[in-house]
């Protein structure tokens, strides 16, 4: 059952989800936050740590109404998912390594669908669909 966003349960894991996908979204923001790191420290790691904590990536559907609004996100999360645990099942041993995978390129395009099904468009405020 569709939720307006407005009646989510947890609006703050909506923003805060949005705020990851836009850095996922956006590889010169990776670049200059994750690549030029110090190499032992993952930047990546704040994001995967968001993304298991919500649950919004491994249980999307159980997320209907706190988080998400219908099943089209219920499927951009699917995506997201699913190209992430490729890339990061790969041997790469660095958040550089796996950001320049040629596998990255597939999460980069699964945050800006997630976005563009959210309600978000890229180059404007940031903003949760049928929020007010």
């Amino acid at each position: 059952m569709p939720h307006e966003g407005h009646d989510l349960k947890t609006p703050w894991v909506r923003s805060q989800l949005i705020d990851w996908l836009v850095k996922l979204g956006d590889r010169d923001w990776q670049e200059g936050n994750w690549v030029s790191r110090v190499p032992d420290v993952s930047g990546l790691d704040e994001a995967l740590d968001f993304f298991d904590d919500s649950g919004v990536l491994a249980e999307p559907t159980g997320r209907l109404g706190y988080v998400l609004i219908d099943d089209e996100e219920v499927s951009a999360m699917v995506a997201l998912n699913s190209s992430l645990d490729f890339v990061l099942s790969s041997s790469a041993s660095s958040d550089a390594e796996m950001i320049h995978s040629q596998g990255w390129g597939d999460v980069v395009a699964a945050a800006r669908e997630a976005l563009k099904v959210m309600g978000n468009v890229p180059g404007e405020k940031w903003r949760t669909r049928n929020c007010s």
